[in-house]
């Protein structure tokens, strides 16, 4: 472990780390989504969407979910309310990203453009 990491875990109780990281994702995948539901639904520009990137996309947010699932776990063993919740409300905001990527998906597959 390097002296950074040691510093960080200094900073922040055990679980926070894990749900820091997965909300950064979320905010991540947060944006990327907007800009899919623009090009979508506003400007109709399929072809800037970022259906090259779905796979990626998807087992990022599978990450982004077993991390904040993993720190929801560690706050669990605090009694830290404030820890307790944001971790909670990370796995919740996580999981509805997910949802609403996935749906996005479903939506736009008949524009997708195949390349084989």
């Amino acid at each position: 472990m390097r002296w950074r990491d040691r510093i960080a875990v200094l900073f922040f109780p055990q679980g926070m780390m894990l749900s820091m990281a997965a909300l950064m994702l979320f905010f991540i995948h947060l944006s990327i989504f907007t800009s899919d539901v623009r090009n979508f639904c506003f400007t109709h520009q399929y072809d800037h969407m970022s259906f090259r990137y779905t796979i990626v996309l998807t087992f990022s947010q599978v990450i982004s979910i077993c991390w904040a699932a993993r720190g929801s776990l560690y706050a669990e063993m605090t009694e830290d309310k404030f820890l307790r919740c944001f971790s909670q409300t990370t796995l919740l905001f996580n999981g509805a990203m997910f949802f609403n990527r996935l749906s996005l998906e479903f939506l736009a597959m008949q524009y997708r453009e195949e390349n084989h």
